[in-house]
C-alpha cells in the first residue's frame, strides 16, 4: 500500500510540483477513479462535457476521426492530464481518446475541480502552467511522445539467447538510475499472472516482458499490457514471417496497434549489414534497429531509442561547404555526444550518409574526402546543355565506388536523405533503397546535374524544397535534435546600380581590380532555386535543441580544394559553441 501511495505521489508531483500527503488524500477523495479496458473510449470527438482526467496508470491514445478514417495524434502516459481544454472552455472535444491497454484515470467535473482548487489554490496555478507550457510547445516538442513503460520483446528463434542483450540493458538503465524489471513466462509461477501484470504499474521504471512461440498465452497477455513491441531476431536467420508473428497479428492495421520495432541482432564485430530489406519486405514496422553483441555504443543507442531519449543530427546543403559537417561531427563525438539518427539534404546527404556508412570512423572519412577532391568531380564533365550543364557521370561513379550495392537500411545508424520529387513538386524522404542512387538524387542540383529517376519519378536536389530537413527527424523517438546550417540568408548590398556586362566582369578579373564582387553563375542558380527553402530554414531554428549556423564566409560553393580548412572551421566553431553553452543545456552530461 505504501509503495502504491508513493507511486501516486510521484505522478502528481510530475503535474502539480511538490505535494503533501494531505493534499494527495483530498485529490483522491474528491475525484473518481475510472477503470478502462483495452479499446474502451474515455470520450469521443465532438462530445460536450466539462470534465478533466488525470492518467494514473496505463496508456491512452488521442485520435481524430473523420468519415470512417482516423489519424493518430499521439499517446498519453501516466501522470498527464486529458481533456483540460474542455474543462476551461466548454468547447466540444477536439479528438477522441481511448485506452490502448488497461488503464485507470482520475475524473473531476468542473464543480469538483473548483472544490479541489478552493481547498488548494496552488493546484490551479500548477495546472494552468502545465496547459500554458503545452500550448507553447514548438512543433518538435509536440511530436515528442511519452516513453513506453511496458515493453514486450518477442524472440523469434527459440534457441536465440537474449540474455546478453538484456543484461547490457539492465546495466545501462541502472547507471541512469532508471529501475528495470525483466520478466519471462516463468516469472508468474509464484503468483497469479494477472497480479503480476497489475503490479507492473506500481513499478517506477521499465518493465521488459520476454515472449516466445512456445508460451502463446503469456505472449498474448504481454501484448495487451505492452506500450511498445520489439521483434528480436538473429540477422542471419530465415527472414520469412514466423508463426508467433502471425498468431499475435503484429502487423494488422488497427487503432489499438502498438508501435513495433524490429531488433536485428548481429554477432560481435560483424561486417556492415547486407540485404536488410529481406526483413522489412513482409513486415509493417515503425523502426528497425541494428545492434552488435558486446558493442556498448550499440547498446546505449538501443536503450536511448527505447526510452525516447535518442539524439538526432540534421545536416544542411551547401556544396563544398559541406566538408564543415565532418568537423562538426568530429567535435560532437569528442565531446561525448553520440548520434542515434542522422538526416541530410544535398551536401548534408553525401557527407552525412558517408560518415554513417563508415560508422563514423575518422580515418575512412578523411580518405573519402581526399578521394573526392582528387577526382575533381565537377571538372571535365560537361554535357550538351539540354537537360543539365554536367552529365553527373563522375559523381555517380564516385558514389558507386564508395557505397557499392549497399542500401540505406543497411546502415548501423538509421539515416535518411531528402530529394525533391520533381513530378509531384513535393519532398521525398529516403530511408531505404540503393544508397548511391538516393544520395545522388538528394544532390542533383537542377540545371547542374540531370534528374535521377526513382520509382519512375524524376528527383532533383532536396534543397529545392527543404535545405535542412528537420521535420522528418520528428518521426523518430528523439529527445534532442542538433541541426547544422551552412547557408544562412546574408544581407548583401552591391556598390553599383546595374549588373555589369560579361566582358566587363572578365576584364575586372583579369586586371585584378575586383570592382564587381558578384557570385558565380553556379552560386546564383543554386541559391535562386533554394531561396524558398532557405526562408523555411530560418523559421525552423526554434524547433530543435541546438541550431548551429556556421560562418563559412570566404568559402565558395565549389571550393573543394579548401576542404581541410572548411572542415577545421566546422570543428572550431562547434567547439566554441559547446564551450559557451550553459551547463543545463548540455543534455549529454
Amino acid at each position: 500500500m505504501q509503495a502504491y501511495k508513493t507511486h501516486q505521489k510521484q505522478l502528481f508531483h510530475k503535474l502539480f510540483g511538490g505535494i503533501d500527503d494531505h493534499t494527495l488524500e483530498q485529490i483522491f477523495k474528491i475525484g473518481r477513479q475510472i477503470e478502462l479496458q483495452t479499446g474502451d473510449y474515455l470520450f469521443h470527438q465532438g462530445e460536450r462535457e466539462n470534465v478533466l482526467y488525470i492518467v494514473l496508470s496505463g496508456r491512452l491514445r488521442a485520435l481524430i476521426e473523420s468519415e470512417g478514417e482516423y489519424r493518430i495524434l499521439g499517446d498519453i502516459g501516466e501522470g498527464e492530464p486529458v481533456g483540460e481544454f474542455a474543462l476551461f472552455t466548454n468547447e466540444p472535444r477536439m479528438a477522441s481518446v481511448l485506452a490502448i491497454r488497461k488503464s485507470v484515470v482520475l475524473e473531476f467535473n468542473q464543480a469538483e475541480y473548483q472544490i479541489l482548487v478552493g481547498k488548494n489554490p496552488a493546484l490551479a496555478t500548477s495546472l494552468t502552467n502545465f496547459v500554458i507550457q503545452r500550448l507553447r510547445r514548438n512543433t518538435f516538442q509536440q511530436n515528442k511522445s511519452t516513453p513506453p513503460k511496458n515493453i514486450a520483446i518477442i524472440n523469434l528463434q527459440p534457441d536465440n539467447d537474449l540474455s546478453p542483450w538484456t543484461v547490457d540493458m539492465e546495466k545501462y538503465f541502472s547507471e541512469k538510475n532508471t529501475p528495470i524489471q525483466i520478466y519471462d513466462h516463468t516469472s508468474g509461477d509464484h503468483q497469479n499472472d494477472q497480479e503480476l501484470f497489475d503490479s507492473l504499474e506500481q513499478h517506477e521504471g521499465l518493465n521488459i516482458l520476454v515472449c516466445d512461440q512456445e508460451n502463446k498465452d503469456w505472449s498474448h497477455q504481454c501484448l495487451v499490457y505492452a506500450d511498445l513491441v520489439i521483434v528480436a531476431t538473429e540477422f542471419d536467420a530465415e527472414p520469412s514471417l514466423y508463426q508467433i508473428e502471425e498468431d499475435l497479428n503484429l502487423y494488422t492495421h488497427n487503432i489499438l496497434n502498438k508501435k513495433v520495432y524490429l531488433l536485428l541482432l548481429h554477432r560481435e564485430n560483424a561486417d556492415r549489414p547486407k540485404n536488410t530489406a529481406k526483413w522489412l519486405n513482409n513486415r509493417e514496422i515503425n523502426l528497425h534497429i541494428h545492434i552488435r553483441q558486446n558493442n556498448q555504443a550499440d547498446v546505449r543507442r538501443f536503450c536511448r531509442i527505447l526510452s525516447n531519449q535518442a539524439v538526432g543530427i540534421v545536416l544542411g546543403g551547401g556544396g563544398a561547404k559541406g566538408y564543415a559537417h565532418l568537423g562538426v561531427v568530429r567535435a560532437l563525438l569528442e565531446e561525448g555526444i553520440e548520434i542515434d539518427f542522422l538526416g541530410g539534404t544535398s551536401a548534408g546527404a553525401i557527407y552525412g550518409i558517408s560518415m554513417s556508412y563508415v560508422d563514423f570512423e575518422s580515418k575512412r572519412i578523411q580518405e573519402i574526402s581526399e578521394d573526392s577532391v582528387k577526382r575533381k568531380l565537377t571538372s571535365n564533365d560537361f554535357a550538351l546543355p539540354l537537360l543539365s550543364i554536367m552529365t553527373g557521370k563522375k559523381v555517380k561513379k564516385f558514389l558507386k565506388d564508395i557505397y557499392g550495392d549497399s542500401h540505406l537500411e543497411d546502415l548501423w545508424i538509421n539515416s535518411y536523405c531528402v530529394s525533391t520529387n520533381f513530378s509531384k513538386a513535393s519532398p521525398k524522404i529516403h530511408t531505404t533503397g540503393l544508397m548511391w542512387k538516393q544520395v545522388m538524387a538528394s544532390m542533383a542540383i537542377p540545371g547542374i546535374f540531370p534528374p535521377v529517376v526513382i520509382d519512375k519519378y524524376l528527383h532533383v536536389d532536396g534543397a529545392v524544397m527543404d535545405n535542412l530537413p528537420i521535420e522528418p527527424m520528428y518521426r523518430y523517438p528523439v529527445a534532442n535534435i542538433i541541426a547544422v546550417s551552412l547557408s544562412g540568408l546574408p544581407d548583401r548590398k552591391v556598390e553599383f546600380t546595374e549588373s555589369p556586362a560579361s566582358w566587363t566582369l572578365l576584364w575586372d578579373k583579369l586586371t585584378g581590380k575586383r570592382k564587381y564582387r558578384l557570385p558565380g553563375i553556379a552560386s546564383i542558380m543554386i541559391n535562386s532555386l533554394t531561396l524558398n527553402s532557405l526562408q523555411k530554414q530560418e523559421s525552423t531554428k526554434s524547433k530543435v535543441s541546438h541550431y548551429f549556423e556556421l560562418n563559412l564566409k570566404g568559402f565558395g560553393f565549389m571550393d573543394d580544394k579548401k576542404w581541410r580548412q572548411i572542415q577545421q572551421k566546422g570543428y572550431n566553431q562547434t567547439m566554441d559553441y559547446i564551450e559557451n553553452l550553459p551547463v543545463e543545456d548540455k543534455f549529454w552530461l
